[in-house]
């Protein structure tokens, strides 16, 4: 079985009657079962058939993570489309290029769309219609299509017979009678309180007048058709998900993934971790990202475990206590605060500070640090290089953090920690049937990854040119560099477009510098970046955004507020202070602050092409 379909079929049978999907509606969890989530996917599938769709045509899918998001993901697949999933947080333009590149014919999205929507219609040709997951506010009185249908030829019939017959008064009248009397047969609940007759027939007529938007959407729930689904065509090799690189360095582009490239990556994963039923993850990532859908949905779904979606990032510690799961998927910058507040709560109490003190008494305090996390949670870092001294200190914690590595064109993961192969300041071992090599080594053995195996994408959509620019037989371009010890861990370095080259000819790693800059208390966000002295070298530049919690908490020590200059200068003292865990030439050599965050992709990472250009407009 290589179709996700087909392996979800399976678990669906098995589980018929467990909890597969859980959310958090008007405060209570509310559940949805195995049998649930097939049955529902089943009926949006029959839908899509009815429409018209093809085999192969892509749908897509712009929506906050939800249980719905899943059945409709799922639906799609069913039908033999090809879902286009779609970052929610997208502006206009990066929405429409999607929307338009994909050549996507049908969009599932909410009421919050909309409005950009229609914005956006007059440049997307293949975009036909649009499908609501949630019935619109005040729907409940909408007419239906067929009866809109009818309506349209009686108020086409009437302009027609008035203007041909010049039609008096009575006549007039006689006629919006009768069209009321249809309007109270097939929709009595229309007209609003105090509207007469003839009102309603004027408004109707002035409605037909009006321009309407380019698109009226159906609602979910009238979308869906109680018929059997569509019978299963596509083969393993084809493409099942198309998804747009959220972009650290520029317009995305589409990576076509096959159904066997993210099956392939499933079932490696359940044998790595001896993932069973009972899994139970807390799902809080962005959805639309290959990361978050094969590991953190697809996944658990076919072991036939339970995934709760995160009523949001602000209430994590709040959902992660009320369903402490024994899954957790997460990126760097995550971990790296869940880090924080556990410290903070073990300092902030005399007796955990005490107990955690002291090796012997220590584990009385992780006890209760992993049973508020379901006992014996795994914790699975991707997205980004987590940070030695994030990972150590939460194994100090006693919690399991493995870490991961892949990206989007590689559905998702190339290489992983896993219980028995771990090891601090690496990513592990190439998963099972995935080569890597690093291509082009220096004299420090570092070079870029290049990567092999039944998980690389098919290529990019639509863009044969950068197809052929990734991949030379087989072979994937990772744009990573990275280097492989003699036993097989993967160690990443960075990203080759971000390597810095010094005066001295020197590389030095921004990751690498930054994740050392991060272990102060007073920098929140950070990029280290080259700025160019000559036309061969750099200079080890970093722009910061302090923590404005730190910030405050030191000028209430001062008993003072604190200016511009005594912000840089304390910046200033911990960038040479953590500067002394690195070599001389990979130090910070000049820094500007930044007055707001750094604008991100879904994973969290920093688009340095945003910022960057930004640096170069002010120089």
């Amino acid at each position: 079985m290589s179709l996700i379909i087909e392996m979800l079929q399976e678990s669906c049978r098995r589980n018929a009657g467990k909890t597969a999907l859980r959310c958090k509606l008007a405060g209570r969890w509310v559940e949805y079962s195995y049998q649930h989530i097939w049955d529902t996917s089943d009926q949006i599938a029959s839908g899509l058939a009815q429409w018209g769709l093809e085999a192969g045509e892509r749908v897509a899918l712009l929506a906050p993570s939800s249980p719905t998001w899943v059945m409709v993901y799922l639906g799609i697949l069913k039908s033999n489309a090809v879902a286009v999933t779609i970052d929610k947080d997208l502006k206009q333009g990066e929405l429409r290029h999607i929307l338009a590149d994909s050549e996507a014919r049908l969009l599932f999205t909410e009421q919050t769309y909309l409005e950009i929507v229609n914005d956006l219609a007059e440049g997307l040709p293949d975009l036909e219609k649009v499908v609501l997951l949630q019935r619109p506010p005040g729907s409940e009185n909408k007419i239906s299509p067929q009866i809109e249908k009818a309506l349209a030829a009686l108020v086409n019939e009437w302009r027609r017979l008035s203007r041909k017959y010049k039609l008096d008064h009575v006549d007039a009248e006689n006629f919006e009678n009768l069209a009321e009397g249809f309007r109270e047969l097939v929709m009595p609940s229309m007209a609003k309180p105090g509207e007469g007759k003839k009102n309603f027939f004027v408004n109707l007529l002035r409605s037909h007048n009006e321009e309407s938007p380019p698109f009226d959407p159906e609602a979910l729930d009238d979308f869906q058709k109680y018929l059997p689904p569509p019978y299963l065509q596509r083969q393993p090799h084809d493409t099942a998900v198309i998804l747009y690189t959220s972009g650290t360095t520029g317009r995305s582009k589409g990576a076509m993934l096959s159904h066997s490239n993210i099956a392939s990556n499933v079932r490696t994963a359940i044998d790595l971790f001896a993932l069973e039923p009972s899994m139970h993850t807390l799902s809080f990532l962005p959805i639309n990202h290959v990361f978050e859908q094969v590991a953190g949905i697809i996944l658990p779904l076919t072991v036939g475990g339970t995934v709760s979606f995160a009523e949001s990032l602000r209430k994590l510690g709040e959902n992660l206590a009320e369903v402490r799961p024994n899954f957790l998927l997460g990126v760097p910058a995550v971990f790296r605060l869940l880090l924080d507040r556990m410290t903070r709560k073990i300092e902030g109490q005399l007796l955990s500070r005490s107990l955690f003190a002291f090796s012997p008494t220590r584990p009385l305090v992780t006890k209760k640090v992993r049973e508020a996390f379901g006992g014996n949670p795994v914790f699975i870092s991707g997205g980004a290089a987590l940070d030695p001294v994030v990972a150590a200190k939460l194994m100090e914690m006693g919690l399991n953090v493995y870490q991961g590595y892949g990206i989007t064109e590689t559905s998702p993961v190339l290489a992983a920690e896993s219980p028995g192969m771990k090891r601090l300041g690496t990513v592990g071992k190439p998963i099972p049937g995935v080569k890597v090599k690093i291509h082009r080594p220096n004299s420090e053995g570092v070079g870029e990854i290049w990567a092999k195996g039944p998980n690389i994408m098919l290529g990019y959509f639509n863009n044969q040119e950068a197809t052929r620019e990734v991949l030379t037989d087989g072979w994937y371009h990772t744009g990573d560099l990275g280097c492989l010890s003699e036993d097989g861990y993967l160690s990443i370095c960075g990203r080759l477009k971000n390597l810095i080259v010094t005066a001295n000819g020197k590389n030095v790693y921004p990751e690498e510098v930054e994740n050392e800059m991060l272990n102060s208390p007073f920098i929140a966000e950070i990029m280290v970046y080259g700025h160019k002295i000559d036309q061969t070298s750099e200079e080890v530049y970093a722009m910061v955004y302090p923590s404005q919690d730190a910030l405050d908490a030191y000028a209430e020590e001062q008993g003072r507020s604190l200016d511009l200059h005594e912000i840089e200068s304390l910046i200033r003292r911990e960038l040479l202070e953590r500067g002394k865990n690195l070599a001389d030439y990979k130090r910070i050599k000049r820094f500007t602050l930044r007055e707001d965050e750094f604008p991100k992709t879904t994973t969290r990472k920093i688009k340095r092409f945003v910022v960057e250009a930004d640096i170069d407009a002010e120089l």
